[in-house]
């Protein structure tokens, strides 16, 4: 709703610009929208920043004033600010600074001769200051117009109702394609006869990704291009339509992201104790634009072997909690032959396993007892993990040790949950409708403040402001502002202040 109140007198409006009241005139009706860019890159010291705004519904309109403000005055000339009307108002100067305002300038006109019904269109230009670069980020808001047949009788509307800004040099946003799955994958043979089917076969396993455009936003309808290559012995199925590598080969296919950014497809590989370790090197990747138009290309890869679990020749293996909250594998043998070292795969379910090490050096071939170890200090967050030993020899063949299971002590996961470093996330889901959550992590114990901003700068709502310890924190936002109201779609920010940390992210509210 664009009407605020009619002004009685103005005189009393230029004192309290920014107050409603109960009053409305014959230009209650009129709205306003802004034709020029909403965003303007490169502007450096000295330059113009021009917003075109054209109103419509004007009755009899003799007198407008336009007050701006701006993010930092600092960034401006707010006194060489001037204003054009398209309908011959006379503009008596250039912009005055408002009292009690240090951000924000006024500009007036009126017609003397005649009056404007209907359409009507006017300019106001800033200049920046000497200090402004091209990388200063500014914002400058339209905080309100106030139009009427006279200096007593005016219709008022405010920056909420008018929902008019500009950006001036926003930062450059990229799109981004990440995985949503592991990206390093080790599991068993499915069953000979089962790896063209969706059946949960052991071998089945499902790789995934989520693009975001240069919003920040999950964003639908972007195709993905997978390039699978078989680089092992036995042949490797896309269980989502059925089609066959064989071994040696590589295939293509074109992938569209959902409506929330996801794309992925199924792999499987099928065999028996006599078949060899099949592995799949598989590459997504897509080009975007980010936000100043440049051409972007990204990509993301994968990783998936298929095995036979053959036991390798271990004198031990055991897996313990350390005092420090992490995993400690020792394991020993009493020979080695032609072993070129050793990899560490870990498992939240016993099912599908993930490296977590690099190649640990063997000793080649030695019938000395000799013992390794391997320290894993980046636990998830679960009661059991599960690990097994991928041994390799010099001519590249691997077998698989037998799988022990580690657990995890509730303190040690209580300490492990504690984060090492301040951070803030990105929302999600997002887009949302209507609530989003907000995940944030504190190193240590800080004053906080967690607040959601608008495009134009003002604060929507304050989530959080208290001092919290150290640890993991989750905030949901319900699309609301402090008055409890819906606000409407559209980009908001969010802000983390804690201590000397400060961090902002984008979000997409979609009603």
């Amino acid at each position: 709703m664009q009407r605020l109140r009619r002004a009685t007198p103005f005189a009393l409006a230029l004192a309290l610009a920014l107050v409603s009241g109960a009053f409305a005139g014959a230009n209650a009706g009129a709205t306003f929208s802004l034709t020029s860019a909403t965003t303007i890159s490169g502007v450096g010291p000295g330059e113009t920043v021009t917003l075109d705004i054209a109103g419509s519904g004007f009755v009899g309109v003799k007198n407008l004033d336009v007050y701006l403000e701006v993010s930092d005055a600092s960034n401006f000339n707010l006194t060489a600010t001037t204003l054009t009307t398209g309908f011959g108002f006379i503009v008596p100067g250039t912009g005055q600074l408002v009292t009690g305002e240090p951000n924000q300038v006024r500009l007036g006109a009126a017609g003397l001769t005649g009056d404007v019904t209907g359409d009507g269109t006017f300019s106001v230009t800033l200049t920046t200051s000497d200090a402004f670069t091209v990388d200063t980020e500014a914002t400058v808001t339209v905080a309100l117009i106030s139009i009427g047949p006279s200096s007593s009788d005016r219709d008022e509307f405010d920056a909420a109702a008018l929902g008019l800004s500009v950006t001036v040099n926003p930062p450059v946003s990229d799109p981004t394609l990440v995985a949503s799955t592991a990206t390093d994958v080790s599991v068993d043979f499915s069953a000979v006869g089962s790896g063209a089917e969706a059946d949960d076969s052991d071998g089945e396993v499902t790789l995934a990704a989520i693009f975001s455009d240069a919003t920040g936003a999950p964003a639908a309808g972007q195709d993905i291009t997978w390039v699978i290559d078989n680089n092992g012995a036995e042949s490797i199925f896309i269980v989502d339509n059925g089609t066959e590598i064989e071994a040696g080969s590589s295939v293509e296919i074109v992938a569209t992201s959902g409506s929330d950014g996801s794309t992925g497809l199924t792999l499987d590989s099928e065999g028996d104790k006599f078949s060899g370790s099949t592995s799949a090197m598989v590459t997504a990747s897509t080009t975007a634009e980010n936000s100043e138009g440049d051409e972007l290309a990204l990509s993301v890869e994968f990783s998936v072997t298929w095995d036979v679990p053959v036991p390798a020749e271990l004198a031990s293996f055991a897996g313990s909690v350390t005092p420090e909250s992490n995993v400690m594998l020792q394991w020993a043998v009493s020979s080695q032959t032609n072993n070129l070292g050793w990899e560490v795969y870990r498992s939240v379910d016993d099912q599908v396993f993930e490296r977590v090490s690099g190649l640990i050096a063997g000793n080649g071939t030695s019938d000395e007892f000799a013992s390794f170890d391997f320290v894993d200090e980046e636990l998830p967050l679960t009661d059991v993990v599960y690990y097994y030993l991928r041994q390799i020899d010099l001519n590249g063949t691997a077998t698989r040790s037998q799988t022990i299971e580690v657990t995890l002590h509730p303190t040690s996961i209580l300490e492990q949950a504690l984060p090492m470093q301040t951070a803030l996330s990105q929302n999600y889901p997002n887009p949302f409708n209507p609530e989003t959550t907000i995940e944030f992590d504190l190193a240590t114990e800080t004053q906080v403040t967690l607040r959601v901003f608008d495009l134009t700068g003002q604060v929507v709502r304050t989530l959080v402001s208290e001092s919290l310890p150290a640890g993991a924190y989750n905030q949901l936002w319900d699309g609301r502002n402090e008055a409890g109201m819906m606000v409407g779609s559209g980009v908001y920010f969010y802000e983390l202040k804690a201590g000397d940390y400060t961090s902002r992210k984008k979000m997409t509210l979609l009603q």
